[in-house]
């Protein structure tokens, strides 16, 4: 139970452990997916789950927001994390569906830069940009390897990241604000949520910021403040062809959505790839 009180917030990374931040996370990303170029893409890996077949393996699951629609298809998805309290959820919402899709679901706590399961699939999905949490180079290219040595040699791996608008990727007095209000999906509490702090690394590539989340209750009084710092790394096209080159990974498709559109500045980088031969 929630005490009726106001906490000293902390800053810690995002959905390292137990946070409000986490227990949204689902309501959040309904709201804001759909006004961007990220629109779509559980659609879009339904549909490519359908010509690959499986199995399919999801690297950065979260609350299985993409791997429960795809084993509702019948696909058998093996869904991996970093995060503990991110699976927690995963796995109670697995509990929650008929038997025979939670049997062809999984949930398994693993890094993907050291991903090492002992076994290939038909389709590697990485949504969400969680191949941004990769801050080097040096990781990225290790995160690139292990994917690789996933994929069945007629298999496909996917990658979402977005496209970086670059006055917002240097530090500046004029960042837009970014924030929302929505309802606790447990407690039914209105939730606030907003970015408090920027601190734009360039030199690194890296967009670090901190969120501020509030549950308010009844009466309006702050029962819960979590603050998550959320740092990722920002890579051009070029760069990404790059690394794939490097991977051994040849590039079937590039989209600026999940709609299937051309590249387009500052919108996603939604790439298709497969081992080359």
């Amino acid at each position: 139970m929630v005490s009726r009180m106001s906490l000293q917030p902390s800053t810690r990374r995002f959905y390292e452990a137990d946070s409000l931040s986490t227990e949204i996370y689902d309501a959040r990303s309904a709201t804001i997916i759909p006004s961007t170029s990220a629109a779509g893409d559980v659609d879009f890996y339904r549909r490519l789950a359908g010509q690959t077949g499986d199995p399919i393996l999801e690297v950065g699951c979260g609350t299985g927001r993409v791997a429960i629609p795809l084993a509702a298809d019948g696909h058998e998805v093996v869904g991996v994390d970093l995060s503990e309290a991110m699976l927690g959820l995963a796995e109670r919402s697995r509990a929650a569906l008929a038997p025979d899709v939670a049997a062809r679901l999984s949930f398994h706590h693993a890094d993907m830069a050291t991903l090492s399961l002992g076994r290939d699939f038909a389709l590697i999905i990485a949504p969400s940009r969680v191949f941004q949490f990769l801050l080097t180079t040096e990781a990225q290219r290790q995160g690139l390897a292990a994917l690789r040595s996933h994929l069945r040699p007629s298999g496909l791996l996917v990658l979402d990241l977005f496209d970086p608008l670059l006055d917002r990727v240097v530090p500046t007095t004029d960042a837009p604000v970014r924030g929302g209000e929505l309802v606790h999906p447990t407690t039914g509490n209105v939730v606030t949520w907003e970015v408090t702090a920027r601190y734009p690394d360039p030199a690194r590539q890296l967009v670090v910021e901190d969120w501020t989340t509030r549950e308010i209750g009844s009466s309006g009084e702050v029962l819960r403040t979590d603050v998550e710092r959320l740092t990722l790394r920002w890579s051009l096209r070029s760069e990404m062809r790059l690394l794939f080159e490097l991977a051994g990974l040849d590039v079937v498709a590039d989209y600026g959505d999940f709609a299937g559109n051309p590249p387009a500045y500052g919108r996603e980088q939604v790439w298709v790839l497969r081992a080359d031969e």
